[in-house]
């Protein structure tokens, strides 16, 4: 056997080694967990990426099924019949085809962000019982209100105007720094 040869073996051997190495596959297995996979949903691990997490929460959507966006806009209304003059819900078994698909949809939304929210944040929001009030409430808690919003833009500019070099910081810290306002 040649050196060269040899020594591509050890290449691939350490590389095997490093890639796969249990704190590395979890690592992978972390990332995959927030950012999301074609077959699985990004999870909101950290209430501090919140945005983040939205806009990737919500291509995943547009990606999977955007039509499930319909019930978390625009809200779901379970269909109602009359019985002895009181308005009663509709069940399951007798909804029609249509109002199956549409309350399907509802579902499949829902169940897509409490299965996005970690244990502790599930608890928190477990009252809501459909995805646009779900939605909202993630908005008003980690975004704010209006009067939230305009403080925190009010506040975001006063950073960027008082932002400067830091004696012995690299270039690179700078840029970070400033990516993170």
């Amino acid at each position: 056997m040649d050196a060269a040869t040899n020594q591509s073996d050890s290449n691939s051997y350490t590389f095997k080694k490093t890639c796969f190495s249990p704190q590395n596959l979890g690592n992978l297995f972390n990332y995959d967990n927030e950012i999301g996979t074609p077959q699985k949903l990004p999870k909101l691990l950290n209430v501090n990426d919140y945005s983040n997490w939205k806009a990737r929460f919500e291509h995943y959507i547009s990606y999977t099924d955007s039509s499930l966006w319909i019930p978390i806009i625009e809200g779901y209304k379970h269909p109602t019949y009359t019985y002895l003059d009181e308005i009663v819900l509709k069940p399951i078994s007798k909804l029609d085809e249509g109002e199956k698909k549409v309350y399907d949809k509802e579902k499949k939304a829902h169940g897509s962000i409490t299965m996005a929210l970690t244990r502790e944040l599930f608890h928190s929001f477990r009252g809501y019982d459909n995805s646009k009030d779900l939605w909202k409430a993630l908005q008003i808690r980690f975004e704010g209100n209006s009067d939230i919003k305009k403080r925190k833009k009010d506040l975001l500019g006063k950073q960027y105007k008082c932002f400067r070099y830091l004696e012995n910081e690299s270039t690179d810290e700078l840029i970070s720094r400033f990516y993170h306002l």
